[in-house]
């Protein structure tokens, strides 16, 4: 099929696909899992439109992208069809065609699209340890209001507060193992990302910072101006 044939219907169907990062599969770089999904869809010969220019490929677009080594079960992405295919067997094939530890979860066909205007992101995060003891100091080191920390990038220092960040923290068990589940905001003005603030935690703990034994993204939805949060 060539990007002619494909752009020859006016009328595009969106495709939202949810799936989960876990296993060896966290150690997939952003990029690097943009380029599995991209080549999956093309060996499927699914019926996707393409954008215009010298670098044809397909119309897609992805959720935020997750650090290096997280898990997660809530990555998507969205892509744009010419014309319907079948739930189930998109969701079959791609799990054919991707690598172990990337499963997906979820194909909504159609997706409707909302246009309203992002405004950052809302997350669900699990961290699990090896010591309780560690979990205890790194709720209190994330509920803290005073807790602040530094990024210097290009030369310059820049100062973040946790509290612009952290909605709640809570400590659990998962499966045997002392946990956290927190709610993160980002993608606003002065509120550090999840990332910065997993590498923050992590130069806190210092020598305990291998009892922080896996981050797993629980969900993720977008938060928009019109609704204050699409969740």
């Amino acid at each position: 099929m060539t990007a002619n044939d494909k752009n020859c219907s006016n009328e595009e169907i969106k495709v939202r696909v949810t799936y989960s990062k876990t296993c060896q599969a966290r150690y997939i770089a952003h990029l690097d899992t943009i380029d599995v999904i991209c080549k999956a869809l093309r060996r499927l010969q699914l019926p996707y439109s393409v954008t215009q220019g010298c670098h044809v490929r397909p119309k897609i677009s992805f959720g935020a992208p997750l650090p290096l080594g997280h898990a997660s079960y809530c990555e998507y992405f969205v892509l744009s069809l010419n014309k319907p295919v079948d739930a189930s067997w998109l969701q079959e094939s791609l799990n054919r065609e991707f690598p172990h530890g990337m499963t997906v979860l979820q194909v909504e066909i159609p997706f409707s699209d909302k246009k309203t205007a992002n405004i950052g992101e809302q997350l669900s995060y699990r961290f699990i340890f090896s010591e309780s003891s560690t979990a205890d100091d790194s709720m209190q080191y994330l509920l803290d209001e005073n807790t602040m920390f530094s990024v210097e990038r290009k030369g310059q220092t820049r100062d973040y507060q946790i509290k612009h960040a952290v909605i709640a923290v809570r400590k659990i068990e998962h499966a045997g193992n002392p946990a956290l589940e927190a709610e993160f905001i980002q993608g606003q003005a002065d509120v550090p990302s999840v990332s910065k603030i997993v590498t923050a935690l992590a130069a806190h703990l210092g020598d305990r910072k291998d009892h922080l034994r896996l981050i797993e993204r629980i969900s993720l939805c977008e938060l928009t101006q019109k609704t204050g949060d699409s969740c």
